[in-house]
């Protein structure tokens, strides 16, 4: 089995420390280590976020793998975990907050691995999250990119076992190429905070581009475009808090960029006319709704549950 990949990760001011703390934990505890964990720091942070950065700093090299270090077998991590020899931090800073998009098109010339696996600063992955993608990916070469379900919960849990326990939905995507197909006209057919992707494959399409609140649907769209892969897994691969999400998805800003993304699907020719508009319609629609409506339409038409 494969095992070089890279994580990429951004962060910015106005997250929380003790919830990056944590998805970094998740990440450098995976079952399958990943070669090197890529961290683009979008604008200055704040004390307690560098105070979160430096301590991986102090266990973690920048430039040598672990495994070439003579203390790595006293090391301990800030988590109280033993290191994980081998793993690469990389820490790229940039001077001021230019959004997500461009974070991630930094830290993607970083990279050094083929593979790249996409992981947010406030959410859980399953330890062995990497290693079933790893996996599914050595038995379909032809893939692209992968992504898996997400479950859903809310709250303050700062591990996998606590958030397990406070899960209120599943994010499922559609598995197959063919199901995509149909799938990605309407909704987005990744899930972008647990995807593993190529990355020649993301630069052949143009990497992330300006496209507010949909940065990584217009990646997938045009990588579709372009003939790539995509693929998921039923597997339960990431843990997301979703604390304030449906707020954030609503109010007439969001609906203007949901129109323009709908257009630019439909420059892209990845939709006809007739399909542009009902679905634009309906979204626009439920993105003006009072955020209890919308939560409720989230929550019980677009999620599933145990």
């Amino acid at each position: 089995m494969k095992k070089e990949y890279s994580v990429l990760m951004s962060v910015y001011q106005k997250e929380n420390p003790e919830y990056f703390r944590a998805a970094l934990s998740s990440i450098f505890h995976q079952t399958v280590p990943p070669t090197e964990v890529v961290l683009v720091c979008d604008g200055p942070l704040t004390d307690a976020l560098n105070k979160v950065v430096s301590e991986y700093e102090s266990c973690y090299s920048k430039d040598t793998p672990r495994s070439t270090r003579t203390d790595m077998n006293d090391r301990v991590m800030p988590d109280g975990k033993r290191d994980m020899p081998g793993t690469v931090f990389r820490i790229v800073r940039l001077a001021e907050n230019g959004g997500l998009g461009k974070a991630l098109n930094e830290g993607l010339r970083h990279c050094s691995c083929e593979w790249i696996a996409r992981m947010d600063t406030d959410d859980l992955a399953a330890p062995d999250r990497c290693e079933r993608q790893l996996r599914y990916l050595e038995r379909h070469p032809d893939v692209d990119a992968l992504s898996g379900t997400i479950a859903e919960f809310q709250g303050d849990a700062l591990d996998v076992q606590a958030a397990e326990k406070v899960v209120t939905s599943y994010k499922t995507v559609p598995q197959t190429p063919e199901e995509i197909f149909r799938y990605i006209k309407q909704r987005n057919p990744i899930n972008h905070p647990c995807v593993m992707f190529k990355k020649s494959s993301v630069e052949l399409s143009g990497g992330y581009q300006p496209c507010p609140y949909f940065e990584d649907y217009d990646l997938w769209v045009r990588m579709y475009r372009d003939h790539a892969v995509l693929a998921n897994l039923p597997d339960t691969l990431l843990y997301m808090r979703v604390n304030g999400m449906y707020q954030r998805r609503g109010g007439i800003q969001y609906a203007k960029h949901i129109v323009e993304f709908r257009m630019k699907m439909y420059r892209y020719q990845v939709i006809t006319f007739g399909e542009f508009l009902p679905m634009t319609v309906a979204r626009v629609l439920v993105s003006l709704m009072p955020n209890g409506v919308r939560k409720y339409l989230y929550d019980k038409k677009l999620r599933k549950h145990k």
